[in-house]
């Protein structure tokens, strides 16, 4: 009896060893039925991965929802909302996370789950226990759940992320299952590149009667017709019966932004640069389409991002080539024929889009050197230096309204009775103020700093008294300022009315024009920081907190003066939106998840010879500079959930590529 279960135990030990030996000590966990690392998940298990990266970014559709936006001064009364391109997306993507996490749970049961190695693993864990904190001490649970209107980036979606990045790594085991993530995400691209070109060309599928029906449910109406009645009876006439916000033939996709589309294609061109070359190389050994496929699916995808006309994504793929050079080095110079192909359709695309982005890129020059011209009308502009009279702020504390022009201050007091008005200087002395009856009274300021400003006491109908101070720098503007029983307070465009501050700004305050308007809206930011350095406010509640009633910042911004009523939702920067959303700690752990990525990658493949030009080896490559890239991109661009499935899902991918590379090298 002993003796049977001696040998019994041996060929165990053995089949144990044997299989360790097989995987190369490429996973940290591995349970009795599972299979070797190096072997292939069926393509059934890809299915979340697909429609994570490839088929949620296509989706488009009306929603309608109401959300408490009543509590908001800047946001009116109107709780109904529609949104297109964020929640059936955000709909996809936790259906792919549930699809995921049942596949686990089925290869837990069945004893056949392995986890694989990745110091990965850390950094994810920490950046989804500070979403969820984050989440807990969120002032807005709402927003903070599901994320800001048009947006719906919020707590569910970012751990979807982390759920579905985690599931990639350890699914993606072989060149098969690098193809079966690939193939479908470049399909994807593929359709959203020919309705770019629909959109560039001012044929925009949208627009037409089908597109529209496709995007919106076809509801009964109140009067009587549905909606897709009312879009043929529309098209009938040459009309539309939906309102678009792009204009110009601008390429939006189905991602909302111009924006949005050079982010995403930061990732996706130099993998799809590299299987050209690949399979240029490879002319003799493989199929003679394959050059033609890729070839144009780069002059396609390479059209979209310079026709978008986004100056990020220029930024992004300056990068991708830099560091393309300092990887690959002397090895582009053994692939220069297609290399000098991917040239000609480089220049050939730029010149057909010539027109889109030369104004761009000027625009871009002056906006990153942050040029203090600002608009004195809708019509012309002038230089700062001739424009005097600069208003720093408004602060209203009390029955006082409290103006600084030139880092010199007055406050001014109206009697509600006979509405004089009184002005002080910092030191509480009384200015001289020059009365003028001239088709009603104002008044006008003998301090030589406030010769532009103009003060106006005015009353409604309701008895009512105001104070409308006017300037005109950088242009005319009235300023409208209501004495209510809780002291004078700023009348907003909408009604509402509001307590001005002082408000803070540090870095690039005085460049409010850098990165057409970043330089403002970073300025502001940069302050909120110092809250949020370990929990944030909530995932997306970015526009919840951000300084809404800095008029007078956005007044002085060249890119807002026109619209000073205008709402900033999001920083246009990855970084500092997941900073004050879910906290400082939580970027770092993102920088940290990156970094361990990149440094893997270009421990690799910077001794990598490609000799062999193996299709993974080129996949993981390509994705390495695509992610790359896309991570400096995010200094000027926002994360949405239109663009960061695909990046989360090539960084799952290229992780997993690496860990099957490092295997093959033992």
């Amino acid at each position: 009896m002993g003796k049977t279960k001696v040998k019994q135990a041996e060929p165990v030990k053995a089949a144990k060893k044997n299989k360790d030996s097989l995987n190369h000590g490429g996973w940290w966990w591995s349970m009795s039925c599972s299979p070797r690392v190096d072997e292939s998940s069926h393509w059934f298990q890809m299915i979340p991965i697909i429609l994570f990266s490839a088929i949620s970014i296509l989706l488009v559709r009306m929603y309608s929802y109401e959300r408490p936006m009543e509590q908001f001064y800047w946001a009116g009364n109107d709780n109904s909302q529609t949104d297109f391109f964020s929640h059936i997306k955000v709909v996809c993507i936790m259906i792919a996370a549930i699809l995921a996490l049942i596949v686990f749970l089925y290869r837990l049961v069945t004893q056949s789950f392995t986890l694989k190695k990745s110091y990965a693993y850390i950094p994810m864990a920490v950046y989804s226990i500070m979403v969820v904190i984050s989440y807990t001490a969120s002032d807005y649970k709402e927003f903070a759940l599901w994320g800001y209107n048009d947006r719906f980036e919020g707590t569910i979606p970012l751990l979807a992320y982390m759920v579905m990045l985690f599931f990639v790594i350890n699914m993606v085991n072989s060149e098969r299952n690098v193809k079966q993530v690939l193939y479908p995400l470049l399909a994807s691209a593929t359709l959203l590149g020919l309705l770019g070109v629909s959109q560039a060309t001012d044929h925009d599928f949208f627009r037409t009667a089908l597109g529209q029906k496709l995007i919106t449910p076809d509801l009964l109406q109140e009067n009587g017709m549905t909606v897709h009645q009312m879009i043929d009876e529309a098209a009938a006439r040459g009309e539309q019966v939906l309102s678009f916000t792009f204009q110009n033939k601008e390429i939006y996709q189905t991602v909302y932004n111009i924006n949005y589309v050079s982010f995403y294609l930061t990732l996706l061109l130099p993998l799809v640069g590299l299987l050209f070359i690949r399979s240029v190389e490879l002319w003799k050994e493989e199929a003679k389409w394959k050059p033609f496929v890729w070839g144009g699916l780069f002059a396609l995808l390479l059209y979209n991002l310079i026709g978008s006309a986004s100056s990020g994504g220029f930024f992004g793929m300056g990068i991708v080539v830099l560091l393309a050079l300092v990887v690959l080095n002397k090895k582009i110079l053994r692939w220069w024929k297609p290399v000098a192909m991917l040239l000609v359709i480089t220049v050939a695309v730029g010149g057909i889009t010539f027109e889109r982005w030369s104004g761009e890129v000027g625009y871009a020059v002056d906006n990153v050197k942050g040029t203090d011209t600002v608009t004195a009308s809708d019509e012309t502009t002038v230089p700062q230096e001739q424009l005097t009279g600069h208003l720093d702020y408004f602060d209203t504390v009390g029955n006082e309204v409290k103006m600084s022009m030139d880092d010199k201050e007055l406050s001014f007091t109206i009697d509600s009775s006979y509405y004089i008005v009184a002005a002080k200087d910092s030191s509480g002395n009384l200015v001289n103020l020059i009365s003028h009856d001239d088709n009603g009274i104002y008044y006008t300021i003998e301090d030589n700093a406030f010769r532009n400003v103009i003060l106006q006491p005015a009353a409604d109908s309701d008895k009512n008294v105001y104070l409308i101070i006017k300037t005109n720098n950088p242009k005319e503007y009235d300023w409208n300022f209501k004495f209510t029983e809780n002291g004078v307070l700023y009348l907003t465009s909408l009604g509402t009315v509001v307590d001005l501050d002082k408000i803070p700004a540090s870095f690039l305050a005085d460049k409010p024009t850098f990165g057409n308007g970043r330089g403002y809206i970073w300025s502001r930011t940069f302050p909120m920081m110092k809250s949020t350095v370990l929990k944030g406010f909530g995932a997306d509640t970015y526009c919840l907190y951000f300084p809404q009633k800095d008029y007078v910042g956005k007044y002085n911004s060249k890119s807002l003066a026109n619209n000073i009523n205008i709402i900033v939702d999001k920083p246009h920067n990855l970084y500092l939106g997941a900073w004050i959303g879910t906290g400082g700690l939580s970027v770092l752990a993102l920088l940290a998840l990156w970094f361990i990525y990149i440094a893997q990658s270009a421990k690799i493949f910077i001794k990598k010879t490609f000799e062999k030009l193996n299709f993974t080896e080129i996949c993981g490559i390509g994705t390495s500079l695509g992610i790359t890239g896309f991570v400096f991109t995010g200094l000027v661009d926002d994360s949405t959930v239109s663009t960061m499935p695909m990046f989360y899902i090539l960084l799952g991918m290229g992780i997993a590529i690496n860990q099957m590379l490092k295997n093959t090298e033992i």
